[in-house]
This record gives structure tokens, C-alpha cells and sequence, in this order.
């Protein structure tokens, strides 16, 4: 069992008929789906063939319902069911270019605070029972820094935003019970360790800090990973991009796979850059052929 704690929310994804233009109303293709970087996470991990627990907050909006129902239908557990009375449903706007790349985006998630530490100490004997433990930055830095302190099953962050990445730093330096393995883009590595351009110098500052191992996601520049013994680079694989909302979500997931199944760093580096692929693919953040990403060298 892998549990993952992070959000859930609603996706309105908006992708242009023809040339973005910035500043105007462009005639577009919008879609609403359900994602969240952890449930996405866990999504991808359940077509990988993993057993799930998502922990996250649900609303009593109208979406909950079918939000939480959904989570359900793809194969996660949600039990234990946290929801908040009065409060909506996390919300994600993204406005794509031409290319699929994101041009702005908009995030409300005030329900996340409703995850609290006290709320995540209730439940760390199941969440320690798990296999691994994936955590998004959308929780606060204070439950970050509790799983960080309290969690004996292999934890991994993921970096979520550049400014929601700086909730890292909390758990930077601390005496942990497990291995933290850490995934950023190359934006959010610039965010929280002040190092620019010098992908190389970021990943050492990492492992400096107390990180097991550091995955810095470069979109097409490829991706560099680093235990402090070993450092790779590798390239990322040319496809048609659709949507590039997901696709870290994707890579993150394949990762987690790859190592509970005993994949070297390198494998499962070279994994996650063959589900980001298929990720890039999808008008939706998770890619239903993602469960045809099965092998681990």
C-alpha cells in the first residue's frame, strides 16, 4: 500500500482553437476534470497497478460528492473520509497556449487547511504501515515537517509549485526516521535552495541538506537525479505535446513505482520520463495509457 496525502480538486483547463494571444478572449476548448497533484499522483499510481490510500480533505459543496465517488472509481481507498462542513471543493484554472504549455493558472485551495498535523497524527500508525508515503506541497509546511519527524515508511515530497515549494525547506536538516526523497522542477530547485542555472550545484545542495535523493525535473532539457554518489542526466523523450499540466505528476508516480519495486535511481528516473511522455499526451492531467507503462529495467 502507497498512501498519498495531498489535494484533490476540480480542473477547468482551457486550450486554445488557434493561436494564443495574451490579453484577449481566445476561442477555446475547456474542459473540467477531476485532479490535484496528489490525487493525480495517486491516480497514475493505480493505473501502474498500486494499492492506494489517498488522505485528503473533501468539502460538502456539490462536487464533493462526485469528486470523492471518482477517487473511489479509480481504484484509490479514501478512508479515512475527512470532510469539512461549510467549506468548497478545491479548484485548479488553467489557461494553455497553443502548445499545451500553461500560460496562467489559478489555484484556490483553502480547504487544504483543514489538513492539520493533529488531524495527520491520528492516523501515523496506518500512514507508517504503507509501503511509501507521498506527500504534495499543498498541505501545510507543518504537516510536512511532522511526516518529516514522525513518518518510519520512505517519504517523498513532491514540490507541488515554486511558491508552495518553499514549505521543503521546513524539513530540511532534520534528524528523519526514513529516507526523504525530493522531486522539483527546475523553477521550484531555484525557489528553495537560491542557485541559479547550475542544475549540478542545486542537486548537491539537496543532498548537503539532508535529501536521500533529488529528482530535478527541466521539462525539455531533460532530467537530472542525484543520491550524492551517483548523478544523472537524462534527456526527455520528443513527443507532440497536448497538455503539459500532469505530466510532473506522471513522473513523480512512476518514480514511487519503480522504486517500491526496486528499480535502481537511474530506472526509475528513466520511468518517470517515459510516464511525464505519455502524461504530455492527454487533454487530462492523468493519461489512462499510463497503465501501459509496466516495465521496470
Amino acid at each position: 500500500m502507497i498512501t498519498v496525502i495531498g489535494a484533490a480538486n476540480v480542473d477547468i483547463t482551457a486550450s486554445p482553437i488557434g493561436r494564443y494571444v495574451p490579453c484577449d478572449s481566445n476561442p477555446s476548448l475547456v474542459e473540467i476534470s477531476y485532479g490535484g497533484v496528489g490525487r493525480n499522483i495517486a491516480h497514475n499510481l493505480c493505473l501502474m497497478g498500486e494499492r492506494v490510500r489517498l488522505f485528503t480533505v473533501f468539502g460538502d459543496d456539490s462536487i464533493a460528492l462526485s469528486l470523492r465517488d471518482d477517487c473511489r472509481r479509480v481504484g484509490m481507498t479514501v478512508d479515512p473520509i475527512l470532510e469539512v462542513a461549510g467549506a468548497r471543493s478545491n479548484y485548479f484554472i488553467c489557461v494553455n497556449d497553443h502548445n499545451g504549455e500553461m500560460q496562467a493558472g489559478a489555484a484556490d485551495m483553502e480547504l487544504m487547511s483543514h489538513l492539520t498535523p493533529e488531524m495527520v497524527a491520528t492516523h501515523i500508525a496506518s500512514i507508517n504501515a504503507s509501503d511509501a508515503v507521498v506527500a504534495d506541497c499543498n498541505v501545510s509546511g507543518e504537516v510536512l515537517q511532522y511526516l518529516a519527524d514522525n513518518c518510519t515508511s520512505q517519504l517523498y515530497i513532491d514540490a507541488t509549485s515554486a511558491a508552495k515549494a518553499m514549505k521543503i525547506k521546513m524539513v530540511l536538516g532534520l534528524n528523519r526516521l526514513a529516507p526523504l526523497i525530493v522531486k522539483v522542477n527546475h523553477a521550484e530547485a531555484v525557489a528553495i535552495s537560491g542557485i541559479k542555472g547550475d542544475v549540478e550545484a542545486m542537486a548537491h545542495w539537496f543532498i548537503d541538506q539532508g535529501v536521500t535523493r533529488i529528482y530535478i525535473t527541466m521539462g525539455s532539457r531533460g532530467v537530472y537525479c542525484s543520491d550524492g554518489e551517483q548523478s544523472i542526466l537524462l534527456p526527455s523523450q520528443a513527443v507532440t505535446v497536448v497538455n503539459a499540466t500532469g505530466a510532473g505528476d506522471a513522473f513523480m508516480a512512476a518514480v514511487v513505482h519503480a522504486e517500491r519495486n526496486g528499480a535502481t535511481m537511474h530506472d526509475a528516473c528513466a520511468l518517470g520520463t517515459q510516464a511525464a511522455a505519455i502524461a504530455l499526451q492527454s487533454t487530462t492531467a492523468v493519461n489512462p495509457a499510463i497503465s501501459k507503462l509496466t516495465t521496470i529495467n
